[in-house]
């Protein structure tokens, strides 16, 4: 009896409810009982297209059903939603004006990686222990941090409405727009990396606004630990001193002021009228040489750098790779690089015909049913 047939099967069992008998999956699934059973048995193998519908009808993965593994190029997506007033719920209105760079974000990494980019580590679900692994004044080069330290890739580009987590395979990748309120793409990130740190991309549906709060509860103890802000003298605090906080911690007056409403925290007088300024007002104002914040110089920097499109080296460095192969279209770099086509320098077709087939590629789709059906055959599960 074939191993992998018998471990399909068992596969399909783990994921039955306990109240769905064989029966009414065969019936679902369109099959015969009979055939169902002999295929959970390890007597037959299932079809490429009874795989599927069996998949559909459990809520899994047609990959992990067949392979037992985790696809290596499957997305998950989270975004951070906004809250709508008039409907009392978080939303993300934006959502369909993104998808279009949500897939060419995905088909980059997919033609960079065709096996499936290298994972990132397993962050803590604690904030603390993530923040300690981030290490001191992270916040500074917060983006560069989490790539070096975490392997979690940090993507700017403009034009996309709000931040996105996604995992492609185990790879974690983190989309922000491009703003120059440093402060609020540091909130951002640490938002999304929540995300990726709960495990909000690990179901079987798309996370949603039931993670925002969890997610935000994350971000605020990552960037605003209790011991932190509770080792400030808040009722002598001036002005001055606020500044010097918001420069260090990277964050805005108004998620401040949530967090010392959430600590049960009252501040002086001169800080709780400073927290209603603008965040790069406010700093700016103190930013004359200041030995904490230095000269506004270097809030321009901060500025410059989160407004600025960037994508990780990472992806950048195996695009040009696999272009510099011949493997894929030179369009994939070129937009990574945000350059015209023109100018990449990619391997020409030989004389003896090599395909150009290459270079005209569409974005890269998964396999059709036929060839999956052929890598069933060659992996023990013949299709039927």
């Amino acid at each position: 009896m074939d191993k992998e047939l018998l471990a399909a099967g068992e596969r399909i069992r783990s994921r039955m409810p306990s109240e769905m008998s064989q029966r009414t999956l065969a019936d679902l699934a369109g099959m015969k009982p009979d055939a169902l059973s002999r295929g959970l048995n390890g007597q037959r193998g299932f079809s490429s297209m009874e795989l599927a519908r069996i998949a559909d009808v459990l809520g899994v993965e047609l990959y992990w059903l067949v392979t037992g593994e985790q696809d290596p190029r499957r997305v998950r997506i989270a975004a951070r939603h906004s809250w709508d007033v008039d409907r009392g719920v978080r939303a993300n209105p934006g959502r369909a004006r993104d998808e279009a760079l949500l897939e060419q974000v995905a088909a980059a990494y997919n033609a960079a990686f065709p096996a499936g980019p290298p994972p990132s580590r397993q962050l803590p679900e604690i904030p603390a222990d993530l923040r300690a692994e981030l290490g001191e004044d992270f916040v500074e080069n917060f983006g560069e941090v989490v790539e070096t330290r975490l392997g979690v890739d940090v993507i700017r580009l403009p034009r996309i409405t709000t931040s996105y987590s996604l995992t492609i395979g185990t790879r974690g990748i983190v989309m922000l727009a491009t703003t120059s309120n440093w402060f609020w793409s540091n909130w951002s990130l640490a938002h999304e990396l929540a995300h990726l740190a709960l495990g909000h991309h690990g179901g079987s549906a798309e996370p949603g606004e039931g993670d925002e709060r969890p997610a935000d509860d994350y971000a605020a103890q990552l960037l605003l630990p209790e011991k932190l802000v509770e080792q400030e003298n808040w009722h002598e605090m001036d002005e001055r001193g606020l500044a010097r906080f918001l420069w260090q911690t990277g964050v805005s007056t108004k998620a401040l002021k949530k967090r010392l409403a959430v600590l049960r925290i009252q501040p002086s007088t001169e800080v709780a009228s400073a927290l209603k300024q603008s965040t790069p007002a406010l700093i700016r104002a103190h930013a004359t040489g200041d030995r904490m914040i230095g000269d506004r110089r270097y809030v321009t920097l901060r500025q410059q750098a989160s407004s600025a499109r960037e994508l990780p080296s990472l992806l950048v460095e195996a695009l040009q790779r696999r272009v510099e192969q011949g493997a894929i279209s030179p369009e994939y770099l070129a937009w990574a690089l945000d350059v015209p086509v023109d100018e990449i320098d990619f391997p020409e077709p030989d004389d003896a015909g090599e395909s150009t087939a290459v270079y005209q590629q569409a974005l890269e789709s998964r396999p059709s049913q036929t060839a999956l059906g052929d890598w069933l055959a060659t992996n023990g599960l013949p299709a039927q």
